[in-house]
């Protein structure tokens, strides 16, 4: 064979293989075509499907969305938009802008819009700015209120994280802490941790206790919420101290300890003004109860003719709610307990007439 025979056969050979590689290519390119993408389209959060802004609405606000699309497929318009208002548009494929303006008109103003990626079901979102008239507020659900106040009290240690919803319709609420366990030295940790300080309507705000307290005082936090135009709302947050496992007590002047079940005597004309008290040492927090006497059975206030409380200073005191005038001596025990455990017993008799 001639050399350039030889040189024709190669010629030949690259270029079939050449041709072969393009053809695959090709139709790799025809099938990856003809692969069809399904798109999804959601609300990261129902709760931005229907917002409402404030009359003084100044900084652009954002609705979250969950997508596989990329964001040059994401379209985003408004059905209803009166006046137009109101502008939304991508700013990526996880969040829309929403810009609004100053609104001076009295009545609410609304405008709709809807989201849509191809062949996915578009979502629509509602947007309601306030007008002057009305009136901004602030209600709070999972907080228990006792004596019409927001309280909640964990225990000393292991308590639950809280949680509670705050619903506003101002555009934005805002919780401050006030905690006057914080001497603001720098050496100060708290006890606890808060997920968010503001939010949006809907909103779940939770509370972590981060440490037991281990000392003899309640400690408590207060928070201050507010939105807008709303009469602030505030949620007293308290951890009970450690319950006591010892404790000694001691006669008013504290120069004398008292034995456990020492016999405290009233006369039958004693009435509230005759009042003992004993002070009380102890390694953690104490509990009164009143119970019928030689007994662990605690009465209520109502049933009782005695007085008993324990004070912020650390004393026990004891008075007969009257004269007693039944004719017979009267007996009942006062009990100082630390959690369920009984440390000290003081038996106590009013005399008969």
């Amino acid at each position: 064979m001639k050399i350039t025979d030889l040189k024709f056969l190669a010629i030949a050979l690259l270029t079939v293989t050449f041709s072969f590689t393009l053809n695959s290519c090709s139709d790799d390119d025809d099938d990856k075509k003809g692969e069809e993408v399904n798109y999804t389209l959601s609300l990261a959060s129902e709760d931005d499907a229907l917002l409402e802004l404030p009359t003084d609405q100044l900084v652009d606000t954002v609705v979250h969305i969950t997508t596989n699309a990329p964001a040059e497929l994401i379209k985003v318009e408004a059905v209803e938009n009166n006046g137009s208002w109101c502008t939304a548009k991508v700013l990526n494929n996880t969040t829309i802008s929403v810009k609004a303006g100053i609104h001076t008109e009295s009545d609410d103003r609304t405008a709709t819009f809807k989201i849509t990626v191809p062949g996915a079901e578009p979502v629509e979102f509602t947007i309601t700015q306030l007008g002057t008239d009305t009136q901004n507020t602030i209600t709070l659900s999972g907080v228990p209120m006792e004596n019409n106040m927001y309280t909640y009290t964990t225990p000393y240690k292991d308590g639950a994280p809280f949680s509670f919803v705050i619903k506003t319709n101002a555009g934005r609420w805002n919780m401050t802490v006030e905690d006057w366990n914080d001497p603001e030295d720098g050496t100060y940790t708290p006890w606890y941790s808060i997920n968010k300080t503001s939010g949006r309507s809907g909103e779940t705000v939770e509370i972590k206790f981060t440490q037991a307290n281990e000392t003899s005082m309640m400690r408590n936090i207060t928070l201050n919420i507010s939105a807008g135009t709303a009469e602030p709302v505030s949620i007293s947050i308290m951890q009970n101290p450690m319950p006591a496992t010892e404790i000694t007590v001691w006669d008013a002047n504290w120069e004398t300890t008292i034995a456990n079940n020492t016999l405290l005597s009233f006369n039958a004309s004693d009435i509230s003004t005759s009042r003992v008290e004993y002070g009380i040492d102890a390694n953690g927090s104490i509990d009164v109860a009143i119970c019928t006497a030689g007994t662990s059975n605690p009465i209520t206030e109502e049933e009782s003719w005695l007085n008993a409380s324990y004070g912020i200073y650390g004393n026990v005191v004891i008075s007969p709610k009257s004269a007693n005038t039944t004719g017979a001596d009267r007996k009942l025990d006062v009990v100082l307990k630390g959690g369920d455990v009984e440390l000290f017993r003081i038996p106590v008799v009013q005399k008969a007439n």
